[in-house]
């Protein structure tokens, strides 16, 4: 097959992109649909000699039969094993093994011939605009010939097909199964665009609809049937991996942050602002991702009576966006700097309970220490006041209680009582 001719079936494709509207949801405009798509070009693997290769009309998809009785596989696995008479091997009961190696003995294994007709009759399936079935024909074309360019191309048009039908979930598998199977396809840019509209597509209708919401989806085939969030969230995360240097990584990074940060879980969203700051620094979500990292991680924090991690993790987000921004802060400066100040109070309030504790046990040396170290790295906090009237109430107090049982701890050893 030409190119000509594959551009020619992805145009067809993308102009007949239909809409619907279920539950609450509008599918993707046609727009949305045809970006990225007019320079894409497929391999011309149409074109090579078919010599020699075994050319049958198939007008269904040549999946193992359903009659095919166990008898039958069975039989042929075992014709299989004496033909080739190599002994036994325990991965001979490989169910997966087995399976395949009755499908080859009835002739439903790999087969370039087939795999070429299925494809034409997918192509021109989606000329005739029935997308879906098109995208089903092209997954069993490239399933009858794995590992090839043909197998590439197809499960990318079975993509393009289902996208254009609106069945979304279906187009994430058939992506999802050619960025797994061919790392450095040439697809890559389109694959990952598609996969960024879907994800935005799920995330605005969880957004917008609290039908969303519940468990089980049996009515809209635009969203998958269970956890629509949780599958933007994968179609976010397939684009770093699979494209971690490709001009929407960094967009998808900070789609999912804020994906998190909606949801309420501050931990993961502020783990991928951390990732935005560091892996895409020359990112236009820099900024944005400095002041919700801050936020985020303020949010993990949980009080003076726990980790004090995400504090300090917000401390140093806040720091870093004062040196690194400085002016271009502008309206955001105030806040950066309430933030900080709002962090410092906290941390103060920390050395203050620690303080307190040894205070209320009479401990006065140790709560003197925790009170002047207070004043000396807090001195404009709540807490430095709050200790610095303490100081002077406990002047003059001993730094540890009276022992009113020396004689006793004497006898076993007074340092382990100190």
């Amino acid at each position: 097959m030409s190119r000509i001719k594959i551009d020619a079936l992805q145009i067809a494709v993308v102009l007949a992109g239909l809409a619907v509207a279920v539950s609450g949801c509008s599918t993707l405009s046609k727009s949305e649909k045809a970006s990225s798509l007019a320079n894409q070009q497929p391999g011309d693997y149409g074109d090579r000699d078919r010599s020699g290769s075994q050319v049958r009309q198939a007008s269904v998809d040549r999946s193992l039969p359903e009659d095919v009785s166990d008898k039958a596989v069975v039989a042929a696995v075992v014709d299989s094993a004496e033909e080739e008479d190599e002994g036994f091997d325990l991965e001979d009961l490989d169910p997966a093994n087995m399976y395949r190696a009755a499908r080859d003995a009835l002739g439903y294994g790999p087969d370039e011939g087939i795999a070429r007709d299925l494809y034409e009759e997918a192509r021109q399936l989606a000329l005739a605009k029935e997308h879906k079935a098109a995208g089903k024909k092209f997954l069993a074309a490239a399933k009858r010939w794995p590992d090839s360019s043909l197998e590439e191309d197809a499960l990318f048009l079975a993509g393009e097909n289902f996208f254009a039908a609106d069945e979304y979930p279906d187009a994430h598998k058939a992506y999802q199964k050619l960025l797994k199977k061919h790392d450095y396809t040439h697809h890559l840019d389109a694959v990952t665009k598609r996969l960024f509209l879907m994800a935005r597509y799920w995330e605005q209708c969880a957004a917008r609809d609290p039908s969303v919401k519940a468990p089980v989806n049996v009515t809209d085939k635009t969203r998958p049937w269970i956890d629509t969030v949780g599958y933007a969230l994968k179609a976010y995360d397939d684009i770093r991996m699979y494209d971690p240097t490709g001009p929407l990584a960094d967009d998808a990074v900070m789609a999912t942050a804020n994906l998190y940060f909606v949801q309420g879980r501050y931990e993961d969203a502020a783990q991928h602002y951390d990732l935005m700051r560091t892996e895409y620094a020359k990112s236009e979500h820099q900024l944005k991702a400095h002041l919700l990292g801050i936020e985020s991680w303020q949010r993990v924090y949980q009080g003076t009576a726990y980790d004090a991690g995400p504090l300090n993790k917000a401390a140093e987000v806040a720091d870093q966006a004062l040196i690194q921004f400085g002016p271009e802060l502008g309206e955001e400066r105030p806040r950066v700097i309430e933030a900080k100040n709002k962090i410092v109070e906290e941390k103060a309030a920390r050395e203050m309970l620690i303080g307190q504790y040894y205070d209320k046990r009479d401990r006065f040396g140790a709560a003197r220490f925790y009170y002047r170290s207070i004043l000396e790295e807090y001195p404009q906090t709540v807490a430095a006041q709050q200790a610095r009237e303490r100081l002077t109430e406990i002047e003059g107090q001993p730094d540890k209680p009276t022992n009113h049982f020396e004689w006793l701890t004497n006898m076993f050893g007074r340092e382990q009582y100190d």
